[in-house]
């Protein structure tokens, strides 16, 4: 719990130096940034008439592109930021097939969808040395198709907060889970981003 609180504050302090409902409020270094990590994680599959659970959902940008780019989505954000959901509920209140929720990933009782994406909210320094590895393992667990996420790796955060991982040890763990594991790098300078799939 601790761990989060640490989270929360640093978004506090993000909000209050950039404002709220921009990139820069979720620690990305700009929209174009952010737009980039989509791009890459929308090349999962066609998600059109799929459900899709997005992991620290932050502003509700992934539902608005998402719901631009396929088919009926049938959307679940969960974050742990009140100030964040409010903006993704009101960023995306036409779209009819989203849901947010309040709450940590790792202790609610999550949907389990057709794909899970998290896009930045696995890169926290984390009390839990196996922690990286805990999450992977859950939320692959909530998914019937596939699992992406993107990673940082190397620091580019001097307050220290984020943290960061070699791809090699993140493939060998994912491959004891998954027979199809891809890597994507060169997209975003410090980036990579890994899809397993069922």
């Amino acid at each position: 719990m601790l761990d989060n609180l640490y989270i929360q504050k640093f978004h506090e302090d993000k909000i209050e130096k950039y404002g709220s409902g921009n990139a820069q409020s979720m620690a990305w270094f700009s929209e174009e940034d952010q737009l980039k990590r989509f791009d890459i994680l929308a090349q999962i599959a066609d998600l059109s008439n799929s459900s899709v659970l997005d992991i620290g959902c932050g502003n509700g940008d992934l539902c608005h592109y998402l719901s631009n780019r396929f088919y009926n989505v049938s959307y679940y954000g969960i974050d742990i930021m009140p100030a964040f959901l409010d903006n993704a509920i009101e960023k995306n209140k036409d779209f009819l097939n989203a849901s947010f929720y309040l709450g940590d990933f790792m202790q609610n009782n999550l949907p389990t969808t057709d794909y899970v994406v998290a896009s930045g909210s696995l890169n926290y320094k984390n009390s839990n040395p196996d922690f990286i590895f805990n999450a992977i393992y859950h939320l692959f667990a909530h998914c019937h198709k596939a699992l992406g996420f993107n990673l940082l790796s190397k620091t580019v955060n001097p307050d220290g907060i984020l943290r960061t991982y070699s791809p090699e040890t993140i493939i060998t763990y994912c491959k004891t889970l998954s027979k199809t594991v891809l890597l994507k790098e060169s997209y975003v300078e410090n980036d990579f981003t890994i899809m397993m799939y069922k």
